[in-house]
C-alpha cells in the first residue's frame, strides 16, 4: 500500500510535532548531566539544586568517616585544577580509594559548598595496572 504525497506529509507533521512535544514537556529526569568537577565549580548557580553526575579523583588524606556508620563519607574530589568538597551517604564500592576516580550522582548544595550523594561508581587504577604483568597459564603475559 503506497502513501500519497498529502498522507506522507500528514505522517511527517504528526512525528516532528510528537518529537517537539518530548522535547519541550521533558522536565529533565530521564538524562542526567555528566560533568567534571572543574565545570560544576566554575557554575555552581547553574547546577545547584539539579541531579547531575561528578567525575574527579579523590584527594589523598581528605577521605572521612563519621563513627559508628557504615555509609556516611565526607571526602573531597579533584579534576582540571578545581576541588569539590563530597558527602556521600551510602555504602562506598570496594573500588574506593585515596587517589582513584569516582563518578558521583546527586545534588549540589544551593550554595555550591559540598555535593551531596549516595550513589557512587568508582575504579581502582593501582589494582589494573598490577594486574598487566601477570603471567598467563601457557606463557603468555595479560
Amino acid at each position: 500500500m503506497a502513501l500519497s504525497l498529502g498522507s506522507k506529509l500528514v505522517l511527517g507533521l504528526a512525528l516532528a510535532g510528537s518529537a517537539a512535544y518530548l522535547v519541550v514537556s521533558d522536565p529533565g529526569e530521564g538524562v542526567l548531566e555528566y560533568l567534571y568537577v572543574e565545570q560544576v565549580v566554575g557554575r555552581p548557580d547553574a547546577y545547584a539544586g539539579r541531579t547531575i553526575k561528578v567525575h574527579g579523583t579523590v584527594v589523598p588524606g581528605t577521605i572521612e568517616q563519621k563513627r559508628g556508620s557504615s555509609g556516611d563519607y565526607r571526602f573531597v574530589i579533584e579534576h582540571g585544577g578545581e576541588r569539590l568538597r563530597v558527602h556521600f551517604t551510602n555504602l562506598v564500592p570496594d573500588t574506593f580509594q585515596e587517589g582513584g576516580e569516582v563518578i558521583l550522582t546527586g545534588t549540589l548544595a544551593p550554595d555550591g559548598s559540598v555535593f551531596e550523594s549516595e550513589e557512587m561508581t568508582a575504579k581502582c587504577p593501582s589494582k589494573y595496572e598490577e594486574e598487566q604483568g601477570v603471567v598467563l597459564p601457557g606463557g603468555g603475559r595479560s
